[in-house]
């Protein structure tokens, strides 16, 4: 047998897949993030964001609104809208109606912010979770 000729098909352990990530930060309502605050990882050039997770487990309380939001700039909300993130009700959140969908052009690192109006809130906590496919190289 020849052993000098290409296979057919790639090996078994072949890396010719994208790798799956995720990106995730728990966020309280007293961690100023009036600003927007960073979570700790970043999207690579090229991901797509196939998945997106907010996990409220202490419902946020301000007196009139609860803008919890995510995205691509600080105080954005290109990633998750405050209309989809829900953050003044308990549950599992899974918001599809970002603008930044399809694969990301840069790295791009996602900020979140939490801007309540009315009294101010005592309580409220959130995890955020993003899963994503990285670029094959």
């Amino acid at each position: 047998m020849a052993t000098n000729v290409n296979p057919s098909k790639p090996p078994v352990r072949s890396l010719l897949h994208g790798q799956v990530g995720e990106i995730r930060a728990r966020v309280r309502f007293d961690d100023l993030l009036a600003g927007g605050m960073p979570m700790r990882a970043a999207f690579p050039a090229g991901a797509i964001i196939t998945r997106t997770t907010i996990v409220v487990s202490q419902a946020f309380n301000a007196g009139t609104t609860n803008p919890l939001v995510v995205g691509s700039t600080p105080g954005g909300n290109d990633l998750v809208a405050a209309t989809d993130s829900v953050a003044q009700t308990l549950g599992v959140k899974r918001p599809d109606t970002a603008t930044a969908l399809g694969q990301l052009a840069a790295d791009t690192v996602p900020f979140v912010s939490y801007n309540p109006t009315g009294t101010a809130p005592t309580a409220g906590v959130a995890d955020i979770v993003f899963e994503y496919v990285a670029p094959r190289a």
